[in-house]
């Protein structure tokens, strides 16, 4: 009876609740992971110094990250390289991404585990690290990797640019002896081991092989996939891009990014540096190479990148004619950056953020 009594008092307890019967509770809203809408701008020291002025659309001097901030842009990624100063080192980068995390932008950082610029065609080792034992190596990916990650805090941290054929040559060929591997595995655990929070990347140039790619480092236990799309030298047709990335989610279970794309606004030039693009052969037929057709080019890409709930971002964005008229080392893509020669934004920006 005294069980009975003490049963009865616990059901109208809980009657006052609703019911003496296990209830299951409503789950917690769940947020939607964010798609970026983003671009490089690695090279924004670099302009800024030769004085170099960027504007809105009524030609009024702007902040050019308060610009894309205001149109929708949420990422804004960044070269690292192995430099203890100049272009893409941590002294250039510090005041940078405090500029970039002072309006509140999300950070993508991209080692090169270069002295300079990496990607299929040449993954040249640092020069400081060129002559280490692998193990060594390793350690130094681990440390530099670490040192990167808690200085910088970004959100999104790459593993390498367009590793199709592994990093740091001749010490990370992908070659199938597991050094490459191993090699990569460093650097994802060295970001998790300051916050795992940080989503990782592994980033390939194109689709064609790329599921190959991806099945051979199916024991690296990083977050993400990035893919690079240049009509140029990846194909000409948006749907087969499409095709291949849904292709590679489902086999891989993983996100997949859009990470590198580009377009031209116009075929002409500003200065004596040779462009990467110069002739209607280099692009898409239904895209022209106008400011408008350059802005469709990124609605369609950011069609597939919305249905992967991803990502995309622009290559180039700040990438203008900023040496001056006669300089045979400036930018060869003025005529694909997000703004025209003269610095005024374009309304790609539009169609990349909103």
């Amino acid at each position: 009876m005294v069980v009975l009594n003490k049963l009865l008092i616990i059901c109208a307890t809980l009657s006052l609740m609703g019911s003496c019967q296990r209830i299951n509770p409503t789950p917690a809203p769940t947020s939607e992971a964010t798609i970026l809408r983003g671009t490089d701008f690695s090279q924004l020291p670099k302009i800024e110094q030769q004085g170099f002025i960027f504007y809105t659309q009524d030609s009024t001097a702007i902040d050019p990250l308060l610009l894309l901030k205001d149109k929708g842009i949420n990422c804004i990624r960044l070269k690292v390289w192995n430099n203890p100063t100049g272009d893409g080192s941590l002294n250039e980068l510090v005041p940078l991404v405090q500029r970039i995390k002072n309006h509140e932008l999300l950070l993508m950082l991209t080692l090169h585990y270069s002295n300079s610029w990496a990607d299929p065609g040449q993954q040249i080792i640092p020069g400081q690290w060129s002559n280490l034992s692998h193990a060594v190596l390793q350690d130094s990916v681990y440390s530099f990797t670490r040192h990167v990650t808690e200085l910088l805090e970004p959100d999104y941290l790459q593993i390498g640019n367009e590793i199709n054929h592994g990093f740091m040559h001749p010490a990370g060929l992908r070659n199938g002896n597991g050094d490459f591997e191993r090699l990569l595995q460093a650097g994802v655990s060295a970001v998790k081991s300051v916050d795992t929070s940080i989503t990782t990347l592994i980033h390939y140039a194109g689709y064609t092989n790329a599921q190959a790619f991806f099945q051979t480092i199916d024991t690296i236990d990083f977050d993400a996939v990035g893919l690079s799309y240049y009509p140029m030298w990846h194909g000409k047709n948006l749907s087969d891009l499409e095709t291949a990335c849904f292709d590679l989610r489902d086999d891989l279970g993983k996100p997949i990014f859009l990470l590198e794309t580009s377009y031209p606004f116009t075929l002409d030039w500003a200065d004596w540096t040779n462009n990467h693009i110069g002739s209607t052969d280099q692009i898409i037929d239904d895209f022209p190479p106008t400011r408008n057709g350059q802005a469709a080019f990124i609605a369609g890409m950011r069609q597939i990148s919305d249905s992967l709930k991803t990502g995309l971002l622009y290559w180039g964005g700040e990438l203008v004619p900023y040496m001056g008229p006669q300089s045979q080392q400036g930018s060869p893509y003025e005529n694909q950056a997000l703004f025209n020669f003269n610095g005024v934004e374009l309304p790609v920006i539009s169609a990349l953020g909103k």
